[in-house]
């Protein structure tokens, strides 16, 4: 099983120039968890590639925090179609 790995929010937006602000808006949407402990609070660093994806939508294209949630659950379920395509593709040729 894969070790967890967070983030301190505020090293993170030190690091990125990313403002904290940002990642709050996405955790109100529910873009992005935060994790707390002792009074800090941490990202996990598997979300550092879907936060940057996400701050380039919004900051080079204007897309609002509505629009990123649109986004990122169509990109899920297209994900998740992909998925059961190559399941079926495989079960498919096991009948060729």
């Amino acid at each position: 099983m894969a070790q967890e790995k967070y983030i301190l929010v505020k090293h993170y937006c030190k690091v990125s120039k990313i403002e904290d602000t940002f990642l709050n808006r996405l955790h109100e949407f529910g873009l992005i968890t935060f994790k707390e402990q002792q009074n800090d609070i941490y990202i996990d660093e598997q979300d550092i590639s879907e936060i940057e994806r996400m701050f380039r939508l919004h900051h080079d294209l204007g897309i609002n925090f509505e629009g990123l949630d649109a986004i990122k659950e169509m990109l899920t379920r297209i994900q998740q179609l992909e998925e059961e395509l190559n399941y079926l593709q495989k079960k498919l040729r096991l009948y060729e």
